[in-house]
């Protein structure tokens, strides 16, 4: 089984996949790991790179959650049993990610700072998700599209429910459509 688990940056995607990735005992494979060589998010991995690796989880794990997307840069057809777009109002998801950058990054906002042009490009295009186009992989327009055009069942969740509320409806759905499928 695949699952995988859309949204904009901020929605809280990774806190998600792996408080289900530890009650269904699958791996969670993370779009970021793919895509960042490490916890700078400076310069990202070689497109091949990134390909050659995605490549090497999905033959070794027959089943995974999939945090993220992963379109844009891996073009074979990934054909997941759910997925799941996780929402999150924009002024929280905002505060989620200034908060996350304060974290690891310290005092970006000084203009000196190391990460204060790159934190601040990425504020602005987290900010565009509910307005951007489908030309933009990360976008509402682009994830709706996918869903609408996806395989199998699909979810759409508010990430201000508790975490556990959270697994627990997705763990039904996905028990509810097996059982549906053995009637």
């Amino acid at each position: 089984m695949i699952l995988q688990i859309l949204g904009a940056s901020g929605t809280g995607k990774s806190t998600l996949g792996s408080a289900l990735a530890s009650e269904m005992g699958f791996p969670l494979l993370r779009s970021d790991h793919y895509l960042w060589p490490n916890e700078e998010f400076d310069v990202p991995r070689p497109v091949q790179e990134r390909r050659r690796m995605l490549q090497e989880d999905i033959d070794r794990f027959p089943s995974f959650i999939l945090d993220g997307g992963i379109s844009w840069f891996f073009p074979q057809t990934l054909f997941p049993d759910w997925i799941v777009l996780l929402r999150c109002p924009a002024q929280t998801r905002m505060e989620r990610l200034h908060r996350r950058e304060t974290q690891r990054f310290g005092n970006w906002q000084d203009p000196r700072h190391p990460h204060h042009q790159i934190t601040r490009e990425f504020l602005k295009w987290a900010a565009g998700y509910e307005t951007a186009g489908e030309e933009e992989s990360n976008s509402l327009c682009a994830h709706m599209k996918l869903l609408a055009d996806a395989r199998c069942p699909a979810l759409i969740l508010w990430s201000d429910e508790d975490l556990d509320g959270l697994v627990r409806r997705i763990l039904d759905a996905v028990q509810w459509e097996k059982n549906a499928a053995d009637f």
